[in-house]
């Protein structure tokens, strides 16, 4: 059997082993059946949606998707309430099903973004699914894997010792062709120690967050990592103008990055909060003055 063959043999079987409740979006825009076209339109065009549930009293019962817009522009029933003339009886997924089966009901019935329901026959409204969504996370696992694999072939292979390693890196405003290179030399430099894959990733993405943050935010600075046998400790220091309100900017989803940068798909404003979230110990201090300093730690538990 080639390469490519397992891979694709990998990957289809994946999809029958992940859950729709795994690889979908469980916070979900609902809207009640007595909104307006309109009002559901400028929703849908705000956050670029191809579709969204129609929920009443707690329970799915319809869908209004952009060919029910496009209608109700044509035919002069923009302004009237959805409950009418939205898509009625939409086709459902339960959160339990695989996502091949998901995938099925995609291709049968060409929606963009599926309606996930508690179980079969449910009306509860869990989540929403797309064609991303599954991709996005069928890649992770596939990613995820590929770490494992690796990492087990390195503690067979290296007998490398932790002990007080330190890296390096320059981080220069604007760069996006090196966004992602320190995370990474990081993550090869910790695989060689057989450290955890998990507290791998928990420190990666640390370090990606920072990377982007100085690109994006800064006039760029540097990110400097200091392994230990028991804990990772990341400093991170640029060069300015500095974060004006810090707990403003460790809110999920507040950003200041413009269009340019969210259309290259970065600036969500899930940056600090991440890295908050995946340190074990979390500090930021920034000033309008001398720029921003965030210091972080990820503990390493003692291997067993």
């Amino acid at each position: 059997m080639t390469m490519k063959d397992r891979q694709i043999r990998l990957f289809h079987e994946l999809m029958y082993q992940i859950r729709v409740k795994d690889a979908m979006t469980r916070t979900v825009d609902i809207f009640p059946s007595n909104d307006t076209f309109r009002t559901i339109q400028r929703q849908m065009k705000d956050k670029r949606y191809s579709g969204v549930p129609i929920v009443d009293n707690g329970q799915l019962v319809g869908l209004v998707t952009i060919d029910d817009i496009v209608s109700a522009f044509d035919y002069g029933y923009i302004d009237e309430e959805v409950a009418e003339k939205m898509t009625h009886n939409p086709a459902t997924v339960p959160q339990n099903y695989s996502v091949i089966a998901a995938s099925n009901i995609f291709k049968k019935h060409r929606y963009g973004r599926l309606p996930v329901v508690a179980e079969p026959e449910s009306k509860e409204l869990v989540g929403i699914i797309t064609y991303s969504d599954i991709l996005s996370y069928l890649l992770m696992r596939v990613n995820e894997i590929a770490e494992e694999f690796e990492t087990l072939e390195l503690q067979r292979t290296s007998g490398a010792q932790r002990g007080h390693d330190k890296l390096h890196f320059d981080l220069e405003h604007d760069n996006f062709d090196l966004a992602g290179l320190a995370s990474t030399n990081v993550k090869k430099r910790l695989k060689s120690y057989g450290i955890d894959p998990k507290i791998i990733r928990r420190i990666a993405v640390i370090c990606y967050e920072a990377e982007i943050n100085v690109i994006i935010h800064s006039l760029g600075g540097v990110m400097e990592l200091q392994i230990f046998p028991d804990q990772v400790k990341i400093a991170v220091v640029d060069k300015g103008p500095g974060i004006p309100d810090v707990d403003k900017a460790l809110e999920p989803g507040f950003t200041t990055a413009s269009e340019k940068i969210r259309a290259l798909g970065f600036g969500a404003g899930l940056g600090l909060p991440n890295m908050r979230n995946y340190a074990d110990e979390f500090c930021i201090k920034s000033s309008m003055a001398t720029g921003t300093e965030i210091n972080a730690v990820v503990y390493i538990p003692a291997q067993k």
